[in-house]
C-alpha cells in the first residue's frame, strides 16, 4: 500500500473499522513508514484528548447557523490571478477554539453519511496547509470527503452526472498518478492527482449545486485562456474553478495563466466559455 492509499484509511484504522486484511496491510506499511506512523500517533492523541475532556450541550441550531454564515460570505475584492497572498492560519485557530469551547465536540465525516459538510465544499482544508505541505493538504481533503482510490476507467461511472476528463498526461508534462472517488454529502465527485518532477497538480470535479468555502482566503473572478471562472491564490499556488451547467472543474497548481489554459481545456474539454461563471 502506498502513502496516498494509506492516508484515507487512517481514520477508520484508529477507530478499528477496517477489515482484518486491510488492517494487517496497513500495519505492515506503518512499520516501515515514519510519516504515516506519525499521522496515526497524532490521530490517537487527538482522540484521547477529546475523550478526556468535558462534554457540553451543543445548541441544536449550531450547524445551521454556521452553514448560513459561511454561505453569506461575500467576495468583495477583485484581484488579478498573479496576486499571491499567504494568510495566517486564523481559520485553524477558530476551529480549535470552537472544539475547546464546546468541551471537545468532534465533527467526523464518514463515508455515506450526510453532515453539515454536505451543503458546502470546504477547500480551506487544502488552502490553509498549502505553504507547509501540499501533498498532505490534499490528502486531508480526501479524508474529509471520504476519498477512495479508483481506476481512471471507473471515474466516469463513479460520477456519471458530471462532465470531465482525467487524461493520463496533461499539457506541460504532468503525469496522472492517482484517481479518487469523493462524496460531497449524497453527491459523488472525482479528483485526480498529477505530478511532474515532484511538483503537484490536482484536479477536482464536483456538482455545481454545492457552494464553495475557502476559509480565510479571498475568492475572485478570473479569465484563463478561453475559460471564465474564479480563483483563490495562496503564495505561489492558485485554485482555479471553471463552471459549466453541471460540473465545477477545479485545478490546484503553481502554473501561471499561460501554462494553466491548456490544462483547463484538457480536464474541461466541453465547457463552453459563454456558460462558465463563478459561483
Amino acid at each position: 500500500m502506498t502513502c496516498s492509499e494509506i492516508i484515507v484509511k487512517l481514520g477508520p484504522y484508529v477507530d478499528d473499522e477496517l477489515s482484518p486484511t486491510d488492517a494487517q496491510r496497513l500495519r505492515a506499511h506503518l512499520a516501515e513508514c515514519d510519516s504515516c506512523s506519525g499521522e496515526v500517533a497524532s490521530l490517537r492523541e487527538l482522540a484521547a484528548a477529546i475523550a478526556d475532556g468535558p462534554t457540553s450541550q451543543v445548541p441544536p441550531t449550531l450547524w445551521t447557523a454556521i452553514d448560513r454564515r459561511l454561505s453569506e460570505q461575500a467576495s468583495d475584492t477583485v484581484s488579478p490571478i498573479h496576486r499571491r497572498r499567504v494568510v495566517p492560519f486564523m481559520r485553524i485557530a477558530a476551529v480549535i477554539a470552537l472544539v475547546v469551547g464546546l468541551g471537545g465536540l468532534v465533527f467526523v465525516v464518514r463515508q455515506g453519511e450526510s453532515t453539515a459538510h454536505a451543503s458546502t465544499i470546504d477547500f480551506g482544508v487544502i488552502l490553509d496547509a498549502l505553504p507547509l505541505d501540499p501533498q498532505k493538504a490534499f490528502s486531508r481533503f480526501l479524508t474529509l470527503y471520504s476519498g477512495v482510490e479508483i481506476s481512471p476507467s471507473q471515474a466516469r461511472s463513479f460520477a456519471p452526472d458530471l462532465d470531465f476528463e482525467v487524461p493520463a498526461m496533461l499539457p506541460g508534462g504532468f503525469q496522472r498518478t492517482n484517481t479518487y472517488g469523493l462524496r460531497f454529502g449524497s453527491n459523488p465527485g472525482v479528483a485526480a492527482r498529477y505530478e511532474k518532477s515532484g511538483e503537484l497538480l490536482v484536479a477536482i470535479f464536483h456538482p455545481t449545486v454545492h457552494p464553495e468555502q475557502f476559509g480565510t482566503h479571498q475568492d475572485y473572478p478570473c479569465v484563463v485562456g478561453d475559460h471564465h471562472g474564479h480563483a483563490v491564490a495562496v503564495g505561489d499556488w492558485s485554485l482555479v474553478h471553471v463552471t459549466d451547467p453541471i460540473t465545477c472543474h477545479c485545478v490546484l497548481s503553481q502554473l501561471d495563466e499561460v501554462e494553466l489554459a491548456p490544462v483547463l481545456k484538457a480536464v474541461a474539454p466541453r465547457s463552453k466559455p459563454s456558460e462558465s461563471s463563478g459561483h
